[in-house]
């Protein structure tokens, strides 16, 4: 064991340094003119000067709260949907850990950040529609629905920014398969249905029902592809930084990539048989997304 923390502590050390002009200097080619959905992970990228005070302070700067809304993971648990939710599990927006780095919860400790009521997908916005994403996410029955941040991001051409974050991060990907419901050539959730108390910013309780992903699917899922299919529809920013990337790119153009593919007999399942009721089902979210043009 002390040989084990030893040579963490020695990866550590040699790990790169990426200063504070070099990170202001990479965010500085993408344009941050939207709705911004974060997915950051500090390790992966190295040692950033000025840790996640610094990096938290920068994109409040870089983005316009006044015009635009940025958006972060708040999951309050690591590891298994089922494990966490027990039968006395109470969701406290105002007490509920995030669970998502230590970025997050710099941005989450914010005195303007909304937090939206989900037990298992909570998400916290800071800026000019922060309550639009976040008022009615305890509305819908899985943490993805219509009345999600996630499928807001879509209603709202926002972008997701991946900062040290890789695409099998993104879940926003998850809004895609509940909008083609049971077209979706694979089940992701699990038959349970949980009935969660949770207490609102006032100290209110009520009953939020969810579903969770099933693990058999989650074992299955590789995001991966997105880069490369986004790559071939020209809709994605990218610049290396530390150890890993910057990406960024709008959740539209990452929709229509997506339900291409998966049109074309693939997802990120695997391989699939394309059906009927899936082709029928694409043509109707695409015509409906190209109809807001």
């Amino acid at each position: 064991m002390q040989q084990m923390e030893l040579q963490r502590a020695m990866d550590i050390a040699h790990r790169s340094y990426v200063s504070k002009e070099d990170f202001l200097t990479a965010l500085h080619d993408f344009d941050f003119d939207s709705d911004i959905m974060l997915h950051s992970s500090m390790v992966n990228i190295g040692k950033i000067q000025g840790g996640a005070k610094f990096i938290a302070s920068s994109l409040l700067e870089k983005i316009d709260l006044n015009q635009h809304t940025l958006l972060i993971s708040a999951l309050p648990y690591r590891g298994s949907f089922a494990a966490w939710l027990k039968d006395d599990y109470v969701f406290d927006v105002r007490t509920a850990p995030i669970a998502m780095g230590v970025i997050n919860e710099r941005l989450a400790a914010n005195p303007d950040a909304v937090r939206s009521i989900h037990p298992t997908h909570s998400v916290v916005a800071i800026g000019k529609d922060s309550h639009f994403y976040t008022d009615e996410h305890h509305l819908d029955t899985t943490p993805f629905g219509s009345h999600s941040p996630y499928y807001k991001l879509l209603q709202r051409r926002a972008k997701i920014l991946l900062l040290g974050a890789t695409q099998n991060n993104v879940t926003f990907i998850h809004a895609i398969e509940d909008m083609l419901g049971d077209a979706h050539p694979v089940t992701v959730y699990s038959k349970k249905k949980y009935n969660i108390k949770c207490v609102d910013s006032n100290g209110n309780s009520l009953s939020v029902q969810t579903t969770v992903h099933s693990p058999w699917a989650g074992a299955y899922r590789d995001c991966s592809i997105m880069t490369k299919l986004l790559k071939d529809y020209d809709a994605i920013q990218s610049s290396t930084i530390g150890e890993s990337s910057i990406m960024i790119f709008d959740c539209y153009s990452y929709t229509m990539a997506y339900l291409d593919y998966l049109a074309s007999g693939y997802s990120i399942y695997g391989k699939h048989r394309v059906t009927k009721s899936l082709i029928d089902r694409i043509d109707v979210i695409k015509q409906d997304l190209q109809s807001r043009d």
